[in-house]
């Protein structure tokens, strides 16, 4: 059978492309409305497709949310992956490089905070979704923390100065997301991270 083409795509590249307008839909949607006053057919509007598209893709608006916030996740992966990629034989370089990557990326777009930490908390099941999320930033902590010790073979489970460290961070996101940022604000409070996760990683 002969897969039909319309306006140049076929039907799998369009669905690709509706499931894209959906997404980038229900992000807006999600951080201008919030979760329990956002509709379907508010997502539908926005992303100017039927109804009928929305429940081929998704079978709710529960699932259209997980998925924009799994996409955040997914995203955030992909920039710490570069970022510890940066040639440098410091561990402070890298462990700075990863946190401004980080943090460039949620002020570049406030809304991804908006709906990865703080709708987030709507429903048990985005809560559970949050969880994981905050561990994965808890175990990046860590292994940012035992690269900046001075002595790698150091006893001591930094898990907890992780966890408390994690846990302010994204308090400081969730505040500075209404913000803008100053300019030479981001370079200040990178250097300040950086200094509280090495005297974290050393104590």
């Amino acid at each position: 059978m002969v897969e039909r083409v319309y306006a140049g795509m076929s039907a799998e590249e369009r669905s690709t492309r509706r499931r894209e307008q959906f997404l980038a839909a229900g992000l807006e949607v999600f951080a201008e409305r919030g979760w329990a006053a956002s509709t379907v057919a508010d997502v539908c509007r926005a992303a100017a497709l039927s109804p009928r598209y929305f429940y081929e893709l998704f079978g709710s608006r529960e699932d259209l949310f997980r998925a924009v916030t799994g996409r955040i996740a997914d995203d955030v992966r992909a920039t710490v992956r570069a970022a510890v990629a940066t040639p440098s034989a410091d561990p402070q370089v890298r462990a700075r490089a990863v946190l401004a990557a980080l943090a460039e990326y949620f002020t570049a777009d406030p809304r991804t905070v908006r709906v990865a930490l703080m709708e987030s908390l709507a429903t048990a099941e985005f809560r559970r979704d949050r969880r994981e999320f905050l561990e994965s930033f808890g175990a990046l902590a860590a292994r940012l923390m035992r690269s900046l010790r001075t002595d790698p073979t150091a006893d001591g489970a930094l898990e907890t100065s992780a966890w408390v460290l994690t846990g302010g961070l994204v308090e400081l996101l969730i505040t500075r997301s209404a913000e803008p940022v100053a300019a030479g604000s981001l370079d200040r409070l990178l250097d300040q991270l950086t200094a509280l996760y090495t005297a974290a990683a050393r104590l």
